[in-house]
């Protein structure tokens, strides 16, 4: 199985003629990828009606790919889309973006998401036979620890935390897409290396600024855009291709999995 990672420039706001620049870039990766799922960097775009628009300009169906709105139809918040089978449909929401505001209510609110079935569209889904689950962006905060080794953020609720661990176990790869490059990246590590655990992949990857897109020429396999984990070791990508896209440039690594 082949999973992409692409990533495009920290968000800012589009003009129009941008947004349309966007769009048929990702129509076109999307056609041309030889992968069987592909996670875009988040705020990609706008709103729904970008999404309808790519949705007329894909051919190749077989593709899944995963995308964060800012907003969708009015709606404010980090919402998720998922494409299978030619059609996009609503993950979910972020819940919490931060450890402080990790606390029982987001947590469990979260727990309850995870932890649905693979019939409600929430945060599980399989692509090629495989089952993915979202964490998304500072929703990591459920762990906590930064010594290396990170642990459940809250353990006076085991009955949460055996919910958690039963669901995370059950599936082959965790999603932990993010907006902007981890502040603390050494706790960052920490809690895709926790995800990735028990022979689990775990891929994320974040907007780009600064440098990040010139390290990661330079280190494929060990950069700040990209993580990729499995069993809690880093994995190198097999292929890393820089677009350019207007006065954009965008960073697309490909990753092959058992």
């Amino acid at each position: 199985m082949k999973i992409q990672l692409v990533s495009f420039p920290v968000y800012s706001r589009l003009t129009r003629d941008k947004v349309y620049e966007r769009i048929e870039l990702i129509a076109k990766i999307l056609n041309e990828s030889s992968a069987d799922f592909v996670m875009f960097s988040e705020h990609v775009l706008k709103d729904l009606t970008d999404l309808r628009v790519i949705r007329n300009l894909i051919n190749r169906r077989s593709v899944s790919a995963f995308i964060e709105l800012n907003e969708s139809e009015g709606l404010n918040g980090n919402r998720m889309y998922l494409l299978q089978d030619g059609e996009w449909a609503y993950i979910d929401s972020q819940i919490f973006a931060k450890s402080r505001d990790a606390n029982e209510t987001n947590i469990e609110y979260l727990v309850h998401e995870i932890d649905g079935n693979f019939f409600t569209m929430r945060r599980q889904f399989k692509v090629a036979g495989k089952k993915f689950m979202v964490i998304h962006c500072g929703e990591n905060n459920i762990l906590k620890g930064s010594s290396g080794i990170a642990e459940f953020r809250l353990k006076k609720r085991p009955d949460l935390e055996e919910r958690f661990e039963k669901r995370l176990n059950d599936v082959d790869i965790v999603l932990n897409p993010v907006h902007t490059k981890w502040g603390y990246f050494s706790k960052f590590l920490t809690r895709i290396r926790k995800f990735s655990e028990n022979g689990r992949y775990c891929f994320s990857s974040s907007q780009m600024e600064g440098s990040q897109l010139e390290n990661a020429i330079k280190s494929p396999g060990h950069n700040t855009t990209h993580i990729a984990m499995h069993n809690s070791k880093i994995i190198d990508p097999i292929s890393t291709e820089v677009v350019n896209a207007g006065k954009e440039q965008v960073l697309i690594q490909t990753y092959e999995i058992d």
